[in-house]
């Protein structure tokens, strides 16, 4: 019997190895960085980027309630239907659940949007995987506060 209790314990430390195998305060850098190189990717507008930080499934659930499935965002920033001049965010908290991570901040977009100038300030919260040794976007949600 005791065999199998120090089995079953031995089996749980190496199932967990890679939630410690790096610091927490190292994954939550890599996310925060994950976080500010996807605004910028938003500004350059890089496709490349985005295909790889979205998950298969990713989905937006935008500030009027719609839901905007991955490509359809995608193609809105390869079309040029979405162009923000800029995007900023701060008061970034990433919570860490083994391999998916919650993120969550303020953000400032601001640019042209439907023919008009906009500057837009949201609260987000963004659900990460690990899957292959990377961080990818899952679902994003926004909603509009004032200025931050």
């Amino acid at each position: 019997m005791m065999k199998h209790v120090v089995s079953l314990a031995v089996l749980g430390l190496v199932t967990l190895m890679p939630v410690w195998a790096q610091s927490p305060g190292k994954v939550e850098k890599e996310l925060v960085k994950l976080q500010s190189d996807w605004a910028a990717a938003r500004v350059a507008r890089d496709v490349n980027f985005l295909e790889k930080l979205y998950a298969r499934e990713f989905r937006i659930t935008a500030m009027n309630g719609t839901i905007v499935e991955r490509d359809a965002d995608i193609a809105k920033f390869a079309s040029g239907a979405l162009r923000p001049e800029a995007i900023a965010d701060k008061d970034l908290k990433v919570s860490l659940y083994g391999d998916v991570a919650i993120v969550t901040g303020r953000e400032t977009m601001r640019g042209p949007y439907q023919g008009q100038s906009i500057e837009l300030y949201v609260l987000f919260t963004n659900v990460f995987v690990r899957r292959d040794g990377r961080w990818q976007l899952v679902t994003h949600h926004s909603t509009p506060t004032a200025r931050n």
